[in-house]
């Protein structure tokens, strides 16, 4: 099997574009985040937020397929051969593929303010966003280094970029997976842990880690158990839940197309519930359909795949500085929703180029040369263990 499976960078790379779209939406039409009808811009906002159309703009959906993805990609080598190498390769690893190219956006954030070329704030009184300015973290550089290298992986810090409240999740969850892989991996009974660790992290966004390791379990350790319910019907079933779940909006429940999926509790977390268990059933259903399997392999995905964590790293700052500053001076020469279309058109293509560039320069040179070390360290070990098992037939011959 190929070291990485094409379809599955196709749905990243779609899901960061979503994040991308939702952060346009956060600055410029607020409302379908905030739910209040005095800072409404446009007609349709009240109406798409409380509807599966906000699939558009619901970054929190797209972020949990990212933590569903990431279950079933850190884990899939390993059921695949029952092999703990590949445990152990993606741990070294894991860190640093994860924190080089973040902490270098952080930089980037770090060096935009310090030019004084943050336009938010500058926007904020005629947008009504009430998201809080990124450039107003403190410009020490020793701060700024404490918050890219610990507190982005270690608590959830994301002072200089907001996106990255992500990454303590990414790290914790694929410790999460790497630790129960190495633990109970390969017991029959694996799957009591499964519905415990769903148990516990019901609410959380950790949840999704559990589940995509679930799925990967079930399609790669031997028999493919996913084909079972692989039929004409279940399929698009499976899709067409996972996106309404996933649709689940940020405000305005009552008396939507999901009010039914709330009760009284004073701490369960039905947004973040929600969307993970969508983005399961929306994995789930491209699991099972060729058809999206080969949609999802195409160019374009696979490009928007390969992309995408720069996407996703660089987008915000951009939409913050150069968005920002392009609508500062477009506002008083045309009306609020020409302005802001005007400001989209003529800052999505900066977005992908700078994104682009940060991927062959940044995030594949790191992948690069993470997999050389790893090969050096871990190929010694492969091909000693092999002429081991060499040596054994032989003397049993």
């Amino acid at each position: 099997m190929a070291s990485k499976i094409t379809y599955l960078d196709g749905l990243r790379g779609l899901a960061a574009c979503v994040v991308v779209v939702s952060h346009f939406f956060q600055v410029f039409a607020p409302s379908v985040f905030e739910g209040k009808p005095e800072i409404v811009h446009f007609g349709f906002e009240s109406f798409v937020a409380r509807t599966p159309l906000n699939l558009l703009f619901n970054g929190n959906f797209s972020v949990c397929v990212f933590f569903v993805l990431s279950g079933f990609v850190l884990s899939w080598r390993y059921f695949q051969t029952k092999d703990k190498i590949h445990i152990y390769s993606s741990a070294l690893r894991r860190y640093l593929r994860l924190a080089v190219p973040a902490t270098l956006s952080v930089v980037f954030a770090y060096g935009v303010m310090l030019l004084g070329l943050g336009y938010f704030d500058d926007i904020r009184q005629t947008t009504l966003s009430s998201m809080p300015d990124p450039f107003l973290a403190s410009s020490n550089l020793p701060v700024m280094i404490q918050e890219a290298l610990f507190h982005t992986f270690f608590h959830y810090g994301s002072a200089y970029n907001p996106v990255l409240w992500t990454m303590t999740y990414e790290l914790f969850g694929s410790f999460l997976i790497f630790g129960f892989l190495l633990t109970v991996g390969r017991f029959r009974l694996r799957f009591i842990a499964y519905a415990i660790l769903a148990v516990l992290l019901i609410d959380s966004y950790y949840l999704g880690f559990v589940l995509g390791m679930v799925l990967s379990d079930l399609r790669y350790s031997g028999r493919n158990w996913l084909a079972v319910i692989q039929r004409p019907w279940i399929t698009p079933l499976l899709l067409c839940v996972g996106l309404y779940l996933g649709s689940y909006p940020y405000v305005g429940i009552e008396n939507s197309v999901y009010s039914f999926l709330v009760w009284k509790s004073s701490s369960f977390s039905f947004f973040v519930f929600y969307h993970t268990l969508g983005a399961f059933f929306t994995f789930t259903a491209l699991l099972n359909s060729a058809r999206l399997q080969s949609l999802f392999s195409r160019k374009l995905f696979s490009y928007l795949g390969k992309i995408s964590f720069s996407l996703y790293l660089l987008h915000f700052t951009i939409i913050c500085s150069l968005g920002s500053y392009i609508f500062y001076q477009l506002h008083p020469l045309f009306s609020y929703g020409l302005s802001v279309t005007l400001t989209v058109i003529l800052t999505t293509p900066f977005i992908f180029a700078l994104a682009h560039l940060f991927y062959l320069f940044v995030d594949a040179k790191t992948l690069s040369i993470l997999g050389q070390w790893s090969k050096r360290i871990f190929d010694p070990i492969v091909q000693k263990r092999t002429r081991s098992m060499q040596m054994e037939k032989t003397k049993s011959v």
